[in-house]
C-alpha cells in the first residue's frame, strides 16, 4: 500500500467547490445546504475514502491479474487509445449504474448516494465503498480486453470527477450540449423522486446512452430531492444499512425461496403474487422528516468531529507508507468510531460508551507513539 499524496490537493478542491457552491447560494437566498444532510453526505464521503484506501491496491491487483493472464490484445498507451477508453468506460458506466437502480442486492450499496433531501456539491461524496465491489465486476471487461489497470482505473477518475461537478442547482440548462453531454440539469433529473424522474438519466460523461436506450428525461418542473419515502434518521449506520435491513425483514414475509431470491434481483418496485410487502418502520412519508432540534454546542462538536475524522484520514494517506499493519487497523477504527458517534449525535442518541473506547484507542496511541517511541 502506497501513500497518496494527492489526496489534500483534492480535497481542498472539492471543500472550495462546496465553500464557493454555498456562499453563492446564500447570496441568492437559495437553502441548499442543511446541517444533518451536509454532515451526513460528508461522514459517508470519510467511509468511502478510508475503505478506498485499503481496497485500491487489491482493486489494481485484481485487473492486473486479469490483463496479464487473460488479456485479448495489447492496446498501446497511447491518448486516442485513453479517449477510446473512457468512451468504452463511460458506456459500461450506463449499464452499471442502471443495475444500481433496478437491482435490489445493488440498489441497497447505491440508494445511499440518493438520500438526501438536498441537493449540492456534498452529495457527490454521499457514497458507499460497497458500489466499488459491483463497479469492479463490470470493469473486469477492460483490462480482459487489454487496456492496463492504470488506464482503467483513469477512466474511473475522469467519470468521477466529471460527476461530481454535475451535483448542483446552481449550474442552469446548457443549450447544445445538452443533447450531448451529461449536465447537471440532467443529473438533477436522476436524483429526482418525482414519478416522471424516477430511473431516469443513468449516462456518466454522455447523456447519448439514455437518448439510445430510452432512459432519458428532460428537466422540465421542479424536482423533489431524495428517494421516494424518506428515511427517518440521519445516522451514520442506519444510512449504510437500511435498505439491506429491509431487504431481510422483506425475505421473511416470504414462505418461497424462489420469491425471495426474486425479491433479491427484482428492482425496487417489484411487488410479489402474494401482494405488497411491509416496509420497516424506519420509512415515513416524503417530507416528514423532522430537521432541527439540535443545540449550538451539539452542532459545534459534530463539526469539530467531522472536521477532525477529515484531517485524520488526510493525514493517514499522506504517511500510510510509515504505519505498521497494526496502526493501519488503529486508525481504521478511530475513524469508524468517529463515525459512528458523528452519526448518533445527528439523532440525539447517547455515545457515552463509544466515547469511551474512542478516548481508550487515542490514548494507547498516544502512549505507543510518545512514550514507547513506536
Amino acid at each position: 500500500m502506497k501513500e497518496d499524496k494527492y489526496l489534500w490537493v483534492a480535497a481542498a478542491i472539492v471543500f472550495f467547490v462546496i465553500a464557493i457552491e454555498y456562499l453563492f447560494a446564500r447570496s441568492k437566498g437559495k437553502k441548499i445546504f442543511r446541517f444533518e444532510n451536509t454532515i451526513s453526505n460528508l461522514l459517508m464521503g470519510v467511509f468511502d475514502r478510508i475503505a478506498g484506501l485499503f481496497m485500491l491496491p487489491l482493486i489494481f491487483l485484481y485487473y492486473q491479474f486479469l490483463y496479464h493472464n487473460l488479456s485479448i490484445f495489447t492496446i498501446p498507451q497511447t491518448i486516442g487509445w485513453f479517449v477510446f477508453a473512457v468512451l468504452l468506460s463511460d458506456f459500461i458506466w450506463y449499464f452499471y449504474h442502471k443495475s444500481g437502480h433496478r437491482i435490489n442486492l445493488f440498489w441497497g450499496a447505491h440508494i445511499v448516494h440518493h438520500q438526501s433531501e438536498d441537493y449540492n456539491y456534498s452529495v457527490a461524496l454521499n457514497l458507499t465503498p460497497f458500489q466499488v465491489i459491483v463497479r469492479v465486476l463490470f470493469w473486469s471487461l477492460m483490462p480482459i480486453l487489454g487496456f492496463t489497470p492504470e488506464v482503467v482505473l483513469g477512466t474511473h477518475l475522469v467519470i468521477g470527477i466529471y460527476q461530481f461537478l454535475l451535483h448542483t442547482t446552481l449550474i442552469p440548462k446548457l443549450g447544445i450540449i445538452e443533447y450531448i453531454f451529461v449536465t447537471p440539469s440532467h443529473h438533477r433529473v436522476h436524483h429526482g423522486s418525482n414519478q416522471e424522474y424516477l430511473d431516469k438519466n443513468y449516462g456518466g460523461v454522455l447523456i447519448i446512452w439514455d437518448r439510445i436506450f430510452d432512459t432519458f428525461e428532460e428537466e422540465k418542473r421542479d424536482v423533489v430531492y431524495g428517494i421516494t419515502m424518506d428515511i427517518n434518521s440521519r445516522d451514520f449506520l442506519t444510512s449504510v444499512f437500511h435498505y439491506y435491513k429491509n431487504l431481510i425483514f422483506q425475505m421473511k414475509q416470504l414462505p418461497k425461496l424462489k420469491d425471495k431470491m426474486l425479491l433479491l434481483v427484482s428492482g425496487p418496485d417489484w411487488v410479489p403474487s402474494s401482494g405488497e410487502l411491509e416496509l420497516i418502520p424506519l420509512y415515513i412519508d416524503k417530507g416528514s422528516y423532522q430537521y432541527g432540534g439540535l443545540s449550538m454546542l451539539t452542532k459545534t462538536y459534530i463539526l469539530l468531529n467531522t472536521i477532525c475524522v477529515f484531517a485524520l484520514i488526510l493525514t493517514f494517506s499522506y504517511f500510510m507508507s510509515h504505519f505498521t499493519a497494526l496502526d493501519m487497523v488503529g486508525i481504521g477504527l478511530l475513524v469508524m468510531l468517529t463515525l459512528v458517534i458523528t452519526g448518533r449525535l445527528l439523532e440525539r442518541k447517547r455515545i457515552v460508551v463509544l466515547e469511551i473506547l474512542r478516548m481508550l484507542l487515542i490514548s494507547s496511541w498516544i502512549y505507543n507513539f510518545m512514550i514507547l517511541g513506536y
